[in-house]
């Protein structure tokens, strides 16, 4: 098995009901949608090799009773003709790390070979857990958004930061620009205070949300951390730019199109979370975390605030591993999400603004401590 990893600062869409591939930066995984024959190699060293990078890399790999798991796993594989017929072990192994981040990724090809075999055969699925109840309403939206809200005759802005899963540079930097523009747009009305409003943020490319909410969540060399098996890198923002720094190293992502822009002082912010709140949507929520003069409002956020590495297997499929996790810029780390501030149950519609409780519990806090 190839030892070529790639660390995604992005990551699967969040939890077991959100299973996605996405295409940047890692367009290397794009696969023929030609059905190729069966593979021959030998299932049982397959489901072997896989089952040593899970051991070797994974985050929770302490967590596991390894040599019950390999021998449930390899009892799965006594009878199969391909390294197809290893996939529902590798579910398994992967399940049995608990971290709800972990998953197997097909080919095109192999998705249509796996679904014609016989489903009784699978090894071990009958102990994935469950999706998670309930879906945020908010998941369904694609692009930023905003508006000035008010609150008791004063102004308060509020911004909408969805999902992100740029294609290439180009819609990256579209993305990031846009919101920032939101920003600047708003900060003509000279707002109280700013709601950043992250419900329903499944996940995708955590930079260009980072870098487009940066005015709001303010600059630095020091905004949160990934921690993995192999160190920490560390976030930033400064002058339209986000990135990481790792042993010294600085990595810059695409930087906003034009005048990056910059809020005048340091606002007040309440930061909305939901239950679909996580992957990089955890990020940026973290990033806002150890915030000064910041408040969350609304559910416990979903809880796959992790890195993942991507390791490739023989036969084209790949692992994609949890490996990491994120951390604030204090260094505590988030393995299961967190809770908000003040709780207040967002319910399962999506409401306008004016109706909207958590939007409402979040108006009163800033009002309070606007100026009379």
């Amino acid at each position: 098995m190839p030892k070529v990893r790639l660390r995604i600062r992005l990551s699967i869409l969040g939890g077991a009901s959100l299973l996605a591939m996405i295409a940047y930066p890692i367009a290397c995984l794009a696969q023929s949608t030609t059905a190729p024959a069966e593979t021959e190699s030998d299932p049982v060293a397959y489901l072997n090799r896989a089952l040593d990078e899970i051991q070797t890399h994974a985050l929770r790999r302490g967590s596991v009773n390894w040599p019950r798991i390999r021998a449930e796993a390899l009892a799965c594989v006594s009878h199969a003709g391909s390294t197809v017929d290893t996939y529902g072990a590798i579910r398994f192994a992967l399940a049995s790390l608990g971290d709800h981040h972990s998953s197997l990724h097909l080919t095109p090809a192999q998705q249509v070979i796996e679904s014609h075999r016989n489903k009784n055969e699978s090894c071990g699925e009958q102990q994935l857990e469950s999706s998670p109840a309930g879906l945020s309403p908010y998941v369904g939206r694609y692009e930023p958004d905003g508006q000035i809200e008010q609150f008791g005759g004063k102004p308060f802005a509020l911004v909408v930061v969805p999902k992100c899963f740029p294609q290439n540079n180009k819609q990256f930097v579209q993305f990031e620009t846009k919101l920032q523009r939101i920003v600047a747009d708003l900060d003509k009305s000279h707002p109280l205070g700013w709601i950043v409003d992250l419900r329903g943020n499944v996940g995708g490319n955590m930079w260009p949300m980072l870098a487009g909410i940066g005015p709001v969540l303010g600059e630095g060399d020091h905004l949160g951390e990934f921690f993995d098996t192999d160190g920490h890198a560390v976030w930033r923002y400064r002058n339209g730019i986000a990135g990481e720094s790792e042993n010294g190293k600085v990595t810059s992502y695409p930087a906003v199109a034009g005048t990056p822009y910059k809020l005048a002082s340091k606002p007040n912010v309440a930061v909305l979370i939901d239950r679909s709140t996580g992957s990089s949507g955890e990020a940026v929520a973290i990033a806002f975390r150890s915030r000064p003069k910041t408040r969350f409002f609304g559910e416990h956020t979903e809880g796959v605030s992790t890195v993942n590495a991507v390791l490739p297997l023989s036969d084209g499929a790949s692992l994609w591993l949890t490996v990491g996790v994120q951390a604030d810029r204090h260094g505590k780390q988030y393995l299961d999400g967190f809770a908000p501030d003040e709780v207040v149950d967002g319910g399962d519609k999506a409401l306008p603004p004016t109706q909207d409780p958590v939007v409402q519990a979040a108006l009163r806090w800033l009002s309070r401590l606007a100026p009379k």
